[in-house]
C-alpha cells in the first residue's frame, strides 16, 4: 500500500545508509538524502550473524572461531551457527545504494544546519518533510566515558597469524595506563587488522596506538617488520547519550543504538532501522526506537562501573565473564538474546566483592 509522504534523513554514515536502503522498500514514498560533505576512511563493522535474522548483509569475512586472552589465560569459542562478520563501510554503502537505486531516494550532498527545532539547507531553505531522521554523529563530553581505538592494517612477510581465529580482547599489553586491550582480525597469515584499544576517559594520541602495535607485534609475533596498508580511527561512547530535544528521530549512536559496555553498533543500528520502517509503514505518530531492555542497560552499567572502578582487574573480569559462555551463548548475549542459565554462570564466575559493590551503588 502507498504511503506517499516524504523523508529526509541526515548524515552520510553507517545509520543513514541503512536507512535509505531500508526505507526505501515503502513504496510512495521520496528519500532526500542528506550526507554532509566530509569523506571517510574506510573501516570495518563487526556482529555476530544470527540465522533467525531477516537481514542480508555483504558479509566481508567471517570466523567461527574467536577468543579472548591475557598472559595467564585464553578462553576460545567456537560457533558453527553464530559466526563472527564483518562489513567493511565501502562495501555497505555500495550495497544500500544499490538496494536503494531504483527507488525514490536523492542524494544531497549537503550540511544540515539546525536553529529552535527548525532544520535548514546551505542556502537557507527550511527543510519539511513527514518524517526527518537525524544520524550525523553526536558529539559528547570528555568526561564520558569511552572506547577509542586506532585500527591498522598491516602486512608481514612471514606467516605468524592464525587466520581461522579473531581475538576479540587481547590484554597481552601495557596496563599501566588503564584498560588496553588488542582486537585482532586476521584476513590471512600474513595480513591483519591490528587496533590498540582503550577504554578511559582520556585521549590518546596516535603515537601512543602506533607504540603499542611495534611493541605487540614485536613481543608476542617477534615481527619487527610490517607495512600498514590503511589507518582507522574511532572513539564510541560506552554510554547511552542524553536523548535529542528537537523535532527529528535520532537513530545510530546518536538514537542510543550502542551497546553501552562494548560499543557494538552496527548490528543495533539495524535493530532501529527494522523498528523505523515499522513505525512509517503502520503510520504511527510516535517512534520507539530503544532496542537495549531494561535488563541489558542495568547489567552495562554495573559492569561499566566495576571497571571504572577496578581498571587492573579489567583482564580478569572479562576472561572471567568469557568463561561464562559457550560460542553460541556469547553470541546471543553480545546481540541481546539473554539466557539465564549464561546470567546466572555469568554472576558465579565473576569476582564477587566489586559486583555486590556496583550493584548496589546502580539499583539505589
Amino acid at each position: 500500500m502507498a504511503i506517499n509522504r516524504t523523508i529526509s534523513v541526515f548524515g552520510g554514515g553507517c545509520a543513514g545508509y541503512s536507512l535509505i536502503k531500508e526505507l526505501s522498500k515503502i513504496n510512495g514514498i521520496d528519500i532526500n538524502f542528506y550526507l554532509g560533505t566530509d569523506s571517510v576512511k574506510d573501516n570495518y563493522w563487526g556482529f555476530w550473524e544470527n540465522k533467525n535474522d531477516s537481514f542480508h548483509f555483504p558479509i566481508h569475512a567471517k570466523w567461527y572461531k574467536w577468543k579472548i586472552s591475557d598472559w595467564n589465560d585464553e578462553v576460545d569459542f567456537e560457533s558453527r551457527e553464530n559466526p563472527y562478520c564483518i562489513v567493511k563501510r565501502s562495501e555497505w554503502y555500495n550495497f544500500c545504494k544499490n538496494e536503494a537505486s531504483s527507488k525514490s531516494v536523492k542524494f544531497i550532498r549537503e550540511n544540515i544546519d539546525e536553529n529552535n527545532g527548525i532544520y535548514y539547507r546551505k542556502n537557507r531553505e527550511a527543510i519539511k518533510s513527514d518524517y526527518i531522521f537525524d544520524c550525523r554523529t553526536k558529539a559528547f563530553e570528555d568526561e564520558v566515558y569511552k572506547q577509542q581505538f586506532k585500527g591498522f592494517l598491516i602486512q608481514v612477510n612471514e606467516s605468524v597469524f592464525d587466520s581461522s581465529v579473531v581475538n576479540l580482547m587481547d590484554f597481552r599489553c601495557n596496563q599501566e595506563d588503564g584498560i588496553q586491550f588488542i582486537y585482532l582480525l586476521p584476513f590471512s597469515s600474513k595480513l591483519a587488522l591490528i587496533e590498540p584499544t582503550t577504554y578511559s576517559y582520556s585521549t590518546k594520541s596516535d603515537d601512543f596506538y602506533l607504540n603499542t602495535l611495534k611493541k605487540y607485534l614485536l613481543e608476542i609475533y617477534n615481527v619487527k617488520d610490517f607495512k600498514i596498508l590503511n589507518e582507522e580511527k574511532g572513539i564510541i561512547p560506552l554510554a547511552l547519550l542524553p536523548a535529542d530535544n528537537n523535532t527529528a528521530i535520532s537513530v545510530g549512536v546518536r538514537g542510543r543504538a550502542n551497546r553501552p559496555a562494548s560499543g557494538y553498533t552496527f548490528y543495533f543500528i539495524q535493530l532501529q532501522v527494522k523498528k523505523a520502517f515499522d513505525c512509517i509503514v503502520k503510520r504511527k505518530d510516535k517512534f520507539n526506537l530503544n532496542i537495549h531492555s531494561l535488563l541489558i542497560r542495568f547489567l552495562d552499567n554495573v559492569f561499566l562501573d566495576v571497571l571504572k572502578s577496578n581498571p587492573k582487574l579489567a583482564p580478569k573480569i572479562f576472561i572471567s565473564f568469557a568463561k561464562s559462555f559457550t560460542g553460541n551463548e556469547l553470541a546471543d548475549f553480545m546481540t541481546n538474546r539473554i539466557k539465564l542459565k549464561s546470567l546466572f554462570q555469568m554472576i558465579i564466575n565473576l569476582p564477587k566483592l566489586p559486583f555486590i559493590k556496583s550493584f548496589f551503588r546502580n539499583l539505589f
